[in-house]
This record gives C-alpha cells, sequence and structure tokens, in this order.
C-alpha cells in the first residue's frame, strides 16, 4: 500500500529552489517586430462564459468571441505568498518575472516566511525591480504603450512603468509614468494631470489632451497622453460614446501612433487593459462583467486585425486573476439542466445601465419618479417593498454624512421585507449594492465572494508562427519569460535591476550623501565627491550636476521604509570624471 506523505516547508522550499532556474531562462521562442497583450482584470472563465451567452442572448447568430481561435491555454497567477492573486503583484510578475505581496507595484517582495511561495532574496526587498516596457524602451529604443479604462495610474498600468510598495500612493506613481518615457497613455484620469506634469510632457514632445475625444482621431503626432474623465472611465453601457471612447477605439489610436514615427523599424510594446470588468466583478454585477468583457473583446479585435495584416506581431489576451466566483447557474434553479435561456439569465441583455449607472441616475432622479427611472432602464418594475428601499438608499446618499437622518433611514431599511433578495437588511449598504441584489433577483446567476478569487484565468496567442504562440498550462513567471522572449530581451529583470535601480548607498559609497526634505515625494538626493555635486529629486528622471540639467534613462525610486533612492549605477562614474 502507497503511503501518503505530507511534504514540509522546506521540501517545498527545496523544490522551488531547484525550479527557480528555469524562470530565469527565456522560453526558445523567435521574437516579433510588436508584441501586444491585452488583459481583462479580474476576469475568471465564467465572466468570460457569461459575456459569451449575453452576446448569443441578443443575437443568436453571435456564438464566439474574437479571441475564441486562438485560446491556447491557462494561466496561474498568484502572489509570493498566496494563493489568491492581486492586480498589483500578478500583472508585476507579467512585467519582471518575480512573484510580489498584495499592493506591490513593481517592487520586490519582502520575506512572509512559511507563507512564501517562492523562494526570496531578502536583500532585494522593497527594491524597485526593472519592467519589460521600461527594459525594452531602454535596451532596444522600441516605442512603448499603455491604454487601460481605469485611471491611468491604477495597478496593471503602473506595474509597467512605475514602482511602488503602496499601489494607492499616485502621488509617487504619476511622476515616474510622466518621466518614463511611455509614448502612448490612453484612459483615465484626466483629473489627476497636474499643471507641472503636463508642461514636462509638452516640453519632451507629447501631445496631452483631457477629455478631447477628437485627439483621438486628429491628432498625428508620435507621441500622445489622451485622458479622460476625472479618475476612471464610465461602464462602457453607461457612457456617452460622443464624449468618451470606447476601449476599441483607444486601441485603434494607440496602435496607429506606435506603428510609425522614426522608431517604427524597432517595433512596439503595447499593453492594454479591460480594467472594469474587475470592478463590476466586486460589485456582484452581471450587467456590468459582461457589457466590459464585450468592449474588451471588441479591443481584442482590433489588436488582431492589425496583428494579421502587419504579419510581424504578436497578441497575448489573458487575465491577471480571477474575482467573484461568479456562477451561471443557481440553487434557486428548480431544474439546472430544464431551464432556459431566457430564464437563466433573465433580464440581463435588457437591462440598460450598470448597477453603479442606475444607482447614480436614481441619486438625480425626484423621489417620486424612482419607480418610473428603474422600470424604463431595468426593463421590469420594482416590487413594493424594492421601491420603498431604492426610495430609502437614495435619501440616504443625499442626507448630510453623518448625520442623525442617515441612521434614521439606515433603520428603516432594516424594517424592510427584502428576504428574496441576496441583500443583507441588518447590514444595509449603498444604493449600487440594492440595484445589484435586485438585478441578480431576476437571474439565476451567482456569486461567493466580492472579492478575488485562486483559479487558472484564460490565454489565447496570436503569432504570425505557430511556433511563437505559448501554449498549454502555465504560471504567471513563464509568462514573463515567453514575453522576454518574444521582446529579445535576453538579461533578465534582476539582472537589468542592478544596473538601473542600484541603491543609492551602494552607488555613492566613500562620498557625501545627504537626503533632504520631509515627505517622500519631497525628498532629494544630494552628492558632492571630488568637486562635483549631484541632486535628484525623488521620482524624477530630471537632476542636476554642477548647476546643469542631468537626464537619468528612469525616474528615480525613494523607498521611505528603507530611507534609500535607487537609479543608475552608471551615475556614479560621472562623478569620478
Amino acid at each position: 500500500m502507497i503511503q501518503k506523505q505530507k511534504l514540509s516547508k522546506s521540501m517545498i522550499l527545496g523544490l522551488l529552489l531547484l525550479l527557480a532556474p528555469l524562470s530565469q531562462v527565456v522560453t526558445a521562442v523567435e521574437p516579433a517586430k510588436n508584441v501586444i497583450i491585452m488583459i481583462s482584470d479580474g476576469t475568471s472563465l465564467s465572466s468570460v462564459s457569461l459575456a459569451r451567452w449575453y452576446q448569443r442572448a441578443l443575437d443568436a447568430e453571435k456564438q464566439t468571441l474574437h479571441f475564441d481561435p486562438y485560446i491556447s491555454g491557462t494561466v496561474l497567477t498568484y502572489c509570493s505568498n498566496a494563493p489568491i492573486g492581486d492586480s498589483a503583484p500578478t500583472t508585476s510578475t507579467y512585467m519582471n518575472g518575480v512573484p510580489s505581496i498584495q499592493g506591490f507595484v513593481g517592487t520586490h517582495p519582502y520575506s512572509s516566511g512559511e507563507a512564501d511561495l517562492v523562494p526570496l532574496d531578502a536583500s532585494m526587498e522593497y527594491r524597485p525591480l526593472v519592467s519589460l516596457m521600461e527594459a525594452t524602451k531602454l535596451l532596444q529604443e522600441r516605442k512603448t504603450g499603455i491604454v487601460v479604462t481605469c485611471e491611468f495610474p491604477h495597478a496593471t498600468p503602473a506595474d509597467a512603468t512605475a514602482h511602488s510598495y503602496n499601489r494607492g500612493r499616485y502621488e509617487w506613481i504619476i511622476p515616474q509614468m510622466v518621466h518614463n518615457g511611455v509614448d502612448v497613455v490612453i484612459g483615465g484620469g484626466a483629473g489627476l494631470l497636474n499643471e507641472k506634469h503636463q508642461d514636462y510632457l509638452r516640453r519632451n514632445g507629447y501631445g496631452v489632451f483631457l477629455n478631447d475625444i477628437s485627439s483621438l482621431s486628429d491628432y498625428q503626432g508620435g507621441k500622445i497622453w489622451s485622458l479622460f474623465a476625472d479618475r476612471a472611465l464610465p461602464y462602457d453601457i453607461d457612457a456617452d460614446h460622443s464624449e468618451t471612447p470606447t476601449l476599441a477605439q483607444m486601441t485603434e489610436t494607440a496602435i496607429r501612433t506606435l506603428n510609425k514615427g522614426d522608431q517604427g523599424d524597432n517595433g512596439f510594446f503595447l499593453l492594454v487593459e479591460g480594467s472594469l470588468v474587475d470592478w463590476a466583478a466586486h460589485g456582484n454585477d452581471p450587467v456590468g462583467i459582461a457589457t466590459e468583457f464585450l468592449a474588451f473583446n471588441e479591443a481584442v479585435g482590433v489588436a488582431l486585425d492589425f496583428a494579421k495584416e502587419d504579419g510581424n506581431t504578436v497578441v497575448i489576451v489573458t487575465s491577471d486573476h480571477g474575482n467573484s466566483g461568479i456562477s451561471i447557474g443557481s440553487r434557486r434553479s428548480p431544474n439546472y439542466a430544464g431551464t432556459s435561456l431566457s430564464e437563466v439569465f433573465g433580464p440581463l441583455t435588457t437591462i440598460k445601465k450598470t448597477a453603479p449607472g442606475l444607482a447614480a441616475l436614481l441619486v438625480e432622479t425626484p423621489g417620486e419618479n424612482v419607480a418610473e427611472v428603474f422600470e424604463t432602464n431595468a426593463s421590469f418594475a420594482p416590487t413594493e417593498e424594492e421601491l420603498k428601499a431604492l426610495q430609502l438608499l437614495r435619501k440616504h446618499s443625499l442626507a448630510s454624512r453623518d448625520s442623525k437622518e442617515r441612521q434614521e433611514i439606515l433603520d428603516e431599511v432594516k424594517t424592510l421585507a427584502l428576504e428574496n433578495l441576496d441583500y443583507n437588511t441588518q447590514k444595509p449598504g449603498n444604493l449600487t449594492d440594492l440595484v445589484t441584489s435586485i438585478y441578480r433577483s431576476r437571474m439565476f446567476i451567482e456569486f461567493t465572494t466580492s472579492g478575488h478569487t485562486g483559479e487558472e484565468v484564460f490565454l489565447a496567442t496570436y503569432a504570425p508562427k505557430q511556433e511563437q504562440r505559448m501554449m498549454g498550462f502555465n504560471t504567471n513567471i513563464q509568462l514573463h519569460d515567453y514575453m522576454r522572449g518574444l521582446l529579445g530581451l535576453e538579461p533578465t529583470m534582476i539582472e537589468l535591476t542592478h544596473k538601473w535601480f542600484a541603491p543609492h548607498t551602494e552607488v555613492f559609497a566613500g562620498m557625501d550623501v545627504t537626503i533632504t526634505g520631509d515627505k517622500a515625494v519631497e525628498k532629494i538626493l544630494n552628492v558632492r565627491y571630488n568637486g562635483h555635486t549631484f541632486t535628484i529629486p525623488a521620482f524624477s528622471k530630471v537632476g542636476t550636476l554642477d548647476g546643469k540639467p542631468y537626464m537619468l534613462p528612469l525616474a528615480t525610486v525613494y523607498v521611505d521604509k528603507k530611507d534609500v533612492f535607487y537609479l543608475p549605477a552608471s551615475v556614479r562614474e560621472a562623478l569620478q570624471k
């Protein structure tokens, strides 16, 4: 009889150490001129199926998605210390090959002891890691681009272009993205780009446009930042597309812009993210999930059309992690295999707004018109109890914060009979939560969580040659290595990190070094040596050497936890002359 043996932590780490060198070997793949990676954030395979059925319910002839012929495998994504991924460390892994910790953007993790899933170098903790996008720009002068539907410094785009152990510190991330030479940035966040950053971009040859949809078709320059909305773009189904572009439009502009100019022969590397599928999944909103993924699918179609015509472009389509535990089918369904298409999805395809979109509309609606506006947009009427709850939570949204009135409203919601809804009246949430629960009550679609999930995600690859495609089961580390091979980058990102993100204590060893400033974003590194003076602000590539401008290849990264600046080791040579 075979006895089961439990693997100890040391045995597991030993196996990982044996396998670790494999992650440093570039997949034997022929490089491509252009590489486009398209990430549908927080998209479980069930979310893909939901979108597919949504499309088919609208038009029985539409049963496929653009990437269907190129589905090639799956990707297991995870953090350095957790099987369930977070957008910051998972896309970071795609970009630098090192799994990291929740909230870490382009930054080496610290060890979590027994929880570590990969072997870690303790000397590297909190150190910024060079990304593929930074490496291909610096080593190959390849053009680079970012297209997103979230605000531009959000986790996934920041993973490719910036570094921070806290994904929420936009004041650290934005200046890095501005300074790091990305040729195309299109997406949300017009309210986040201040005048100083706009001026820097314009001085360096960029067209900068805020809430100007005509820029996507009219601008003919080679470098562009075109941003919309204060932060994230509205959901596709909620948007006015005369003012806000679709992801497909933004993708077309990015490809057109990157595929021309003096550097065109060097090709480009483009990251496109359908950001809001993840947000809809967090909200358990099936309308948002399905329609956002279909908007992403249209962008995939744009990229594939270009790749087929170009003949030297690889398109990778995947997700960074699952989300919400979405299930097509429910315990409420009386007969799972006997439930029709219309019964499973209910009014899903006739709803005209996402839950956040309808909630925002209801807040602007006079109380007596709530029922009419709800039915017009949801395609069904709320019950009497649901209508009472909608009107109450609308009042709650309008009431003064922390007022006695707000608590009285919530207490009244608790008295309502809403047992048919997946809604906790004892801890009533906001109006969006209620609208979402009403939507779900008319469909046989369930969710296990409002958080991320750990299942593998889908992978599709289009390439001019079959041998250039990535096939089968892969990890997030292997996807990084595959892209490194496609880009023709021989050094690993760790090797490049030692060159471009060396700690100032090593770079300027033996020199007179001081750091001034209070907040991290205000820190300035000052170095004196052999009659030379060098200064540079945190999160900037523009320093001064003996009073004259000195441009670094990448923006510095200051890490307050270490009180260390990370910057190119080559700066020492300039001071030794």
